[in-house]
């Protein structure tokens, strides 16, 4: 390897011929190649915290449920999970809107956004309970509240490291 280092023509040459197969390994085989581009930014974080905290109490909740033989009511867990992702993706949008005007926009919008997730939920539940679901009411209020609680939770957190961040 020394000696084709050493040697710059042989050098330049070996990294052109790998350059020209790195490319033509590219090459989509239909269509136009797509790049994308993940971040975790404070936007990203907010928007996925209410999947992730429905998702994880979910799955804590199925295995305890399972785990003591109790019924697990699987269609009210899923529209109660359903209900409470829609609420806290459009609670976030105020905290979205205001996040770079300081702590005290950052406190606010999170009240707002308590006011948004309660309305959003309410409606849901409204929609849920009408007869063409068939859904047993108890079980799904009782999901919806296992659902809020570390919504709640995770999004309050979310303000809290927000206004940490941001500049007073």
């Amino acid at each position: 390897m020394t000696a084709l280092a050493n040697n710059e023509i042989t050098y330049e040459k070996v990294q052109e011929k790998i350059r020209e197969q790195v490319e033509s390994d590219r090459q989509t085989i239909a269509g136009p190649e797509l790049n994308i581009r993940l971040s975790l930014s404070p936007r990203v974080m907010l928007i996925l915290a209410a999947p992730v905290a429905v998702l994880v109490t979910a799955l804590i909740g199925w295995v305890l449920l399972k785990s003591m033989a109790v019924p697990l009511y699987g269609r009210e867990m899923f529209a109660a999970g359903i209900i409470n992702i829609i609420g806290g993706t459009f609670a976030v949008l105020p905290l979205i809107k205001l996040m770079k005007r300081g702590a005290a926009a950052i406190a606010v919008a999170g009240l707002m956004s308590m006011a948004v997730r309660c309305g959003m939920i309410l409606g849901g539940m409204v929609l849920a309970f009408g007869p063409g679901w068939g859904l047993d009411k108890m079980p799904t209020v009782y999901w919806v509240l296992a659902f809020y609680f570390p919504l709640l939770i995770a999004e309050t957190t979310m303000v809290a490291w927000l206004s940490y961040r941001a500049k007073h």
